[in-house]
């Protein structure tokens, strides 16, 4: 009887129609084929996420990202109490409004604003007072402002606005 089970095997793994293979390979074959396909699947996407990756991605040229610098920038100015008392300073009334290039603009809060420039940004200042239009004069074309409302500290009450217009270099 295990011959004959043997016998029987055998004749299977060997047919007559050469074409035809046998059960167990030809299982085999199936998952083989969904493997490849599988790892096709992968490469296709893997090439597709390398491509949109490289596409340029020049956070340097992006709007968010200059107003992210000046927000930070005039963020540091605004919270920083000397900084605060220098632009709301009563010596300034008379010479408002100033911008960064004048004699009069504090000497402090230019220095925070030109270290804190990014190298790609080209930046200009102007301090006001709060009911004047307060753009500054800048060069480029494509020019980012940001504005912040300087209030009043405990001895001094007389709100200015500090306004930053960057563009890039």
């Amino acid at each position: 009887m295990v011959s004959r089970i043997l016998k029987n095997k055998r004749l299977s793994l060997v047919s007559s129609d050469k074409r035809s293979t046998p059960s167990w390979l030809s299982q085999r074959k199936g998952w083989i084929r969904v493997v490849e396909a599988f790892f096709a699947i992968v490469l296709i996407g893997g090439v597709i996420v390398i491509v949109t990756s490289q596409t340029p991605d020049n956070n340097q040229d992006s709007a968010s990202g200059i107003y992210d610098s000046e927000l930070a920038i005039l963020q540091s100015i605004e919270l920083n109490d000397s900084l605060r008392a220098d632009i709301l300073s009563p010596l300034l009334d008379a010479a408002l409004p100033l911008e960064l290039s004048d004699s009069a603009f504090p000497a402090s809060v230019k220095t925070e604003i030109n270290n804190k420039i990014p190298a790609y940004l080209a930046c200009n200042a102007r301090i006001c007072t709060i009911t004047e239009v307060c753009v500054p004069s800048h060069a480029s074309s494509n020019v980012y402002i940001k504005q912040v409302t300087i209030f009043a500290n405990l001895t001094i009450n007389n709100p200015r606005k500090l306004t930053l217009a960057c563009g890039l270099k």
